[in-house]
């Protein structure tokens, strides 16, 4: 029999082979998995559809597959090695197993071994030869656990050796490819698609970080981990309210502007593989703490890897949020076809400078900065700057988050 590449999801129409689970000569069963595909949203396990013997292997890994593509040629069991079943009888909802989205993910590659930067920076430190080290993560990823069971006698394959040093003047070639290619192809369609700018501006988040320090006491008895971003949340979609193009997404096909009265944020979270980017649902429907609730869903599924494609449809409008490491602002790049992006960056102390009563004071206040990137083609200038003013207020201003919900 023959197997074609099932259906991956709406609007996919291709993937790139990553990794065959099978050889030829296997004896595979039903439902067994048998290859990982990457597609532009998620990585995907594909599940065999029969029980047999895989003949020939007919894609090669990192080849651009199309749905319907000849994958396997196969003898099933029973001896039976003819017609090829129709293209809807492939599994059309196979599993997931990596999801990713367009985003920056943070993936290096030296003598062929997979691992973060901040697991090679520990490798080197400790002296760790990555190649030794005993993988346990996707495709082989060595994981920062892995180098520290190996820094505990427990993990390496041969020992612990020293990492590999360059003299002056070599070079080291990584080809682009999984993660990194799709990655490269969405910055570069955004780039080459939407006309980026980027407004900022600053905000006293004192209130905010005194409310959030209130609710945070409250949250915890109810076994809940409360950051700012429910709060970021809930004031984008309050300015949005009164500057509603920016909850837009172009359609370049009609040639039509689709301004979105849902609010579906995606929302940046750092993993092991890099920066992924589920979508917060419905945010305006839901309060502060329900959305503390899904975050932290949707942070821990990212970070074990059981993120779903259904968990990446439907953006309206994102947030990437780089305060956990630190800068001051940055210019982030539009998720594509979204018209804006806005970036939270860290809350710092600050003296600042206050009118009181016709009198100038310097006091110690808690300060962020926030960044927004737009498609200058559908939003101007002036947009970029009302809409901050009016976010800003909900920020500066917290309390106001409650007249918008009643």
């Amino acid at each position: 029999m023959e197997f074609r590449l099932p259906e991956l999801g709406e609007g996919v129409t291709e993937g790139e082979l990553i990794k065959w689970k099978v050889k030829e000569g296997d004896i595979v069963k039903d439902d067994q998995p048998i290859c990982e595909v990457m597609t532009d949203k998620a990585t995907i396990e594909i599940p065999s559809p029969f029980s047999g013997k895989i003949k020939q292997l007919v894609a090669k890994e990192g080849e651009i597959v199309k749905v319907h593509q000849l994958m396997v040629v196969a003898e099933v069991a029973g001896g039976s090695a003819a017609a090829a079943p129709a293209a809807h009888s492939a599994p059309a909802a196979p599993a997931p197993v990596t999801a990713t989205a367009p985003a920056k993910a943070q993936t290096s590659n030296l003598n062929d071994v997979l691992a973060s930067p901040a697991t090679r920076r520990l490798a080197r430190e400790k002296g760790i030869d990555l190649g030794a080290v005993a993988a346990s993560g996707p495709h082989g990823r060595v994981l920062l656990q892995d180098v520290e069971q190996a820094l505990s006698g427990g993990g390496a394959t041969g020992g612990v050796a020293k990492s590999r040093t360059f003299s002056s003047g070599e070079v080291e070639r990584t080809p682009i490819r999984g993660m990194r290619k799709k990655i490269a192809e969405k910055m570069r369609q955004s780039k080459d698609k939407a006309a980026h700018f980027t407004y900022v501006e600053e905000a006293d988040a004192t209130e905010l970080v005194k409310l959030r320090a209130q609710a945070k006491a409250i949250a915890e008895k109810r076994g809940i981990k409360l950051t700012y971003l429910p709060f970021i949340l809930k004031a984008m979609v309050a300015a949005l309210r009164q500057h509603p193009r920016l909850n837009s997404t172009l359609d370049e096909a009609s040639n039509e502007i689709i301004t979105h009265h849902t609010y579906n944020i995606s929302l940046s979270v750092q993993t092991e593989d890099g920066l992924t980017v589920p979508v917060v649902k419905h945010v305006e429907q839901k309060s502060i703490f329900e959305l503390a609730r899904e975050i932290a869903d949707l942070v821990d599924r990212a970070r074990k890897k059981k993120l779903v494609m259904e968990d990446f449809q439907g953006s309206t409008i994102t947030l990437t949020n780089a305060g956990s490491i630190g800068g001051l602002f940055a210019t982030p790049i539009i998720n594509y076809p979204e018209v804006a992006i806005l970036g939270f960056n860290k809350i710092f102390r600050k003296p600042v400078v206050i009118t009181k009563g016709g009198k100038e004071k310097l006091v110690i206040r808690d300060w962020t900065y926030f960044s927004i990137s737009m498609d200058h083609r559908i939003l101007d200038g002036a947009e970029a700057a009302e809409f901050m003013k009016t976010f800003v207020s909900y920020i500066e201003n917290p309390s106001l988050l409650l007249l918008e919900s009643l």
